[in-house]
């Protein structure tokens, strides 16, 4: 049977049939698609860097809830043979997140498997590299700004965690000395808010801030800028990068800084459900596979433990 006369066939049975050499063609090839999709890395999606991910909630879950642990009562001095001992207890709250799914697809008509076999060449990646990124694309940015309508919390806008106002204003106008008063205060509203129970070890800027504090330099020592002073001199930061989504993350729309005990106990970004591929379906002339991940967003569970700085 010739291509046209196979055409044909299709066009008229609403099932798709193969014979064996096309199956196995197909199969091979969507399989190494499926393999070299995995490989592809993508370094600017960053949520995955700097919030812990957590993939311990099942894929079939439709919510994720967890419990915060809190107790009351105090000892008091009491006689030997005291029977009025003070009660301590312990209460519970309960939080429950939305767990959704995101999706993407790509397809490969017959003609382009079919040339793939004559020409003994794999398919082309591009639609497939595509469909991960939109994936991921889409992880990212529920793990920044979480998906309100979906009534899931982001990292970087979250509505319990403090917002600290910088004593100089704008960074841009500001001296070397204010510009490090600013980011002590930063972190210091973290270890004073939480009685020293926390103390934040990874600072996040925007693009702007850390292009600033990474090539001004302080004083009359030029090889030192005010980000190595600042990591020098602070006694709790130990981690500093930059973030794109920082770039417009505060209420107004403008920039954004945040101070964080970096630590899966503190605030973790729920996949219950990696990135994975479905077998391919025939849908007219073509094959389409579709693609799905299942995302719960960011939780935090210490608010107090982080702090965002805004119009810096």
């Amino acid at each position: 049977m010739n291509p046209v006369q196979i055409a044909a066939f299709i066009s008229a049975n609403s099932e798709r049939r193969l014979d064996s050499r096309e199956t196995a063609l197909l199969g091979k090839q969507l399989e190494y698609v499926k393999s070299r999709t995995y490989d592809v890395k993508y370094p600017e999606m960053r949520a995955r860097r700097f919030i812990p991910v957590s993939n311990e909630a099942n894929a079939g879950a439709q919510s994720i809830t967890y419990r915060q642990w809190d107790g009351y009562g105090m000892a008091k001095i009491v006689a030997n043979a005291a029977d009025d001992l003070p009660l301590v207890d312990v209460v519970a709250k309960e939080f429950t997140i939305p767990v959704h799914s995101l999706g993407s697809a790509f397809k490969y008509d017959i003609q382009e498997l079919r040339a793939a076999a004559m020409a003994q060449a794999q398919l082309d990646l591009a639609r497939a590299k595509m469909a991960r990124r939109a994936i991921e694309a889409g992880v990212d940015q529920i793990a920044a700004y979480g998906k309100p309508q979906a009534q899931q919390m982001g990292f970087l806008n979250h509505p319990n965690v403090p917002v600290i106002s910088p004593n100089t204003g704008t960074w841009a106008s500001a001296s070397v000395e204010n510009i490090l008063k600013d980011l002590n205060k930063l972190v210091n509203s973290i270890v004073t808010a939480t009685g020293t129970v926390h103390s934040p070890d990874t600072l996040l800027l925007d693009t702007a801030s850390f292009a600033l504090l990474a090539s001004t330099p302080t004083g009359a020592d030029l090889g030192k800028t005010i980000l190595r002073v600042f990591l020098d001199t602070n006694p709790y930061i130990r981690n500093i990068d930059q973030w794109n989504k920082l770039d417009t993350a505060s209420a107004a729309g403008g920039r954004r800084i945040v101070a964080y005990v970096r630590d899966s106990e503190i605030l973790e970004l729920e996949i219950p459900l990696e990135f994975e591929q479905l077998p391919p379906q025939p849908r007219n002339l073509a094959f389409v596979v579709n693609c799905h991940s299942r995302i719960g967003g960011t939780v935090i569970r210490y608010p107090l433990a982080i702090a965002y700085m805004d119009g810096i």
